[in-house]
This record gives structure tokens, sequence and C-alpha cells, in this order.
């Protein structure tokens, strides 16, 4: 493997950077062959290559070994985070060849309120199914290498692309259950007098609610402010204050009773998720039997 968009146009011998870091890592040519399964002859002579692409020697050899130069020290930690961002990038590109993997994007607060709970469940399409969660990004299309199916706020208009509503959505006030006993049946928006507000950094207004003019005499009290809604929602449980979260991702905690819905607080109407796929041939045949399952999980309204 040779690359050869270096200065020069002259070809980086590949082969003789593994064959350099595993001499360097082990301090031995002979070593390095054993690891790599080579000759001592062989590692050696892409060492050397190694040492003419670069025009410098990158080891003292002694009797008991070898030790790095100067350069040989510099090249090494380049050479080590080059290897290693290869490697993690191989294994993260695994899971694409296998046919009982999905590959699904959707936002944080859908996977964790929602989807999550749910994930054994998926599990009995296929025992063997591997799922990828993948953070929503911007897509135009869905790339089948990429994705298999997405969850988002943004439908896709697209010919290639099949999409339908799966959730709706709203902001909704949350709180602890001790918190809850707090605020017993004060009305909106007295009831905000009671305990202390727990706010989205981005959103000091909660969700606009805030912004009312009948707010501005109250005795308002901030007890956080948070950047991400998932740890808002773990301060919410553990009764540090109220938040207004999306009901998509407040909806298991909710569930579960380890928080309480504060209905006197008016909700906030949020974007749908929709559930997208593409109308060609899927990578894998367990694709579309997701696709139907998250759907149909959806309709029954369970949890």
């Amino acid at each position: 493997m040779t690359f050869s968009n270096t200065p020069g146009g002259a070809e980086l011998p590949f082969r003789s950077l593994v064959a350099f870091e595993a001499t360097a890592r082990l301090g031995s040519v002979s070593r390095a062959a054993d690891e790599l399964n080579l000759t001592q002859s062989a590692v050696s002579q892409r060492v050397l290559k190694l040492e003419a692409f670069v025009g410098q020697r990158l080891f003292v050899r002694h009797g008991q070994g070898v030790d790095l130069t100067g350069a040989g020290e510099l090249l090494l930690a380049t050479t080590r985070e080059t290897l290693e961002r290869l490697r993690v990038g191989l294994q993260r590109i695994a899971p694409y060849k296998n046919k009982a993997s999905l590959l699904l994007a959707c936002p944080a607060d859908f996977a964790r309120g929602w989807l999550m709970p749910r994930l054994a469940g998926l599990k009995t399409l296929n025992p063997a199914l591997e799922v990828w969660l993948m953070p929503e990004r911007e897509f135009s299309t869905i790339d089948r290498i990429d994705v298999d199916l997405i969850v988002s706020r943004k439908p896709l208009h697209t010919a290639d692309v099949d999409g339908v509503p799966l959730l709706e959505d709203c902001s909704l006030a949350v709180c602890g259950p001790q918190t809850a006993l707090r605020i017993g049946n004060a009305a909106w928006p007295k009831l905000l007098e009671k305990a202390p507000l727990l706010l989205l950094e981005g959103e000091p207004e909660w969700g606009g609610l805030l912004s009312a003019s009948a707010l501005k005499a109250l005795k308002l009290r901030r007890a956080a402010t948070i950047q991400d809604e998932r740890l808002l929602l773990d301060a919410a449980e553990h009764e540090l204050g109220i938040a207004y979260l999306p009901q998509v991702l407040a909806a298991q905690s909710l569930q579960a009773g380890r928080c309480v819905a504060v209905a006197a607080v008016p909700t906030t109407a949020r974007p749908r998720l929709w559930l997208m796929r593409s109308r060609l041939t899927p990578r894998t045949p367990v694709a579309n039997r997701a696709f139907d399952w998250l759907l149909a999980q959806a309709q029954a309204g369970v949890g």
C-alpha cells in the first residue's frame, strides 16, 4: 500500500511504516518480524527503505536491538497516531459488510427517550442483529453505504426516499416526584415560584414561556443552566427543579416514574419526527423489516 500525494510525487512506503512502528515499539527487528510474520531480512529492508525515503537514520543498531534516533522519535509519534486512526476507521466500517447490522441515524433525544427502551424488542427481528446508532446529520439523500434508516425532524422529499410520519412531539415541563409534591395544585404561572427552574443553554426563556409579560412579576429561581438536554432531564430526575423538555426525550423517564409531567404548564408543539428509508434495494434485508417494526411501535402508542 502506497500513497503518491507526498512532496515531489514520491510514494510513501506504507508497509515500511508498519515495520518501523513495530520495530520501534518492540525495540528489536527479530521481535517485529515475529509479530508481523515476516523474516528479519524483510523487516530490515522495509526499515532501510523508509530511511532512504526520509533521508535520515531512524534507528541506532546495537547488539541487543535498536534505539530510536531523534528523527525516529519524531516520526514514531506521527506514525503511531496515523496507524491508530486507520485501525479505528477500519473497525468502524467493519459492520457495513455485516448483513445482520442496522445503521440508524437519529436525534439523541429520540434515541434515549423512545428508542433505547425498545432496542431489545428490535433485536427480535434477528438474534444476531447489531444496531449502529449514529448522530443525525444534514442528509440530502440516503446513501445505503452510510445509513439504512433515518429518523429526523427534517423530512427528505426526493424520489429515492420513502418517508412517513413517525411520532408527534411537544415540549413539556417535567420534574422529580418530590418536586411535584412541593408544587401541588398551584396554577400556572404562580407554580414557577414553588420550585427552581432548570434551563437549557440556548433557550433561556424556557421555550418562549418565560418571555410572557405576566411572568415579569414572579420571583423565579434558576437552579442550573445546562447545555445538553439529556443532562437537563437527569437534573430534573434528581429533584433539582423543573425542566422544559421534548416529550420524546422524557417519555421513558415519565413511564418509569423517575419524573412527573407538570400538567399546569402549557406545552409547545415541536416538529414531528419522520422515519425514512431508501426506495432502492437496501444494503441489508433487515432494514425494511426494522422500518416496519419501528413504524408499528409508534402507531401502537405504547410508552
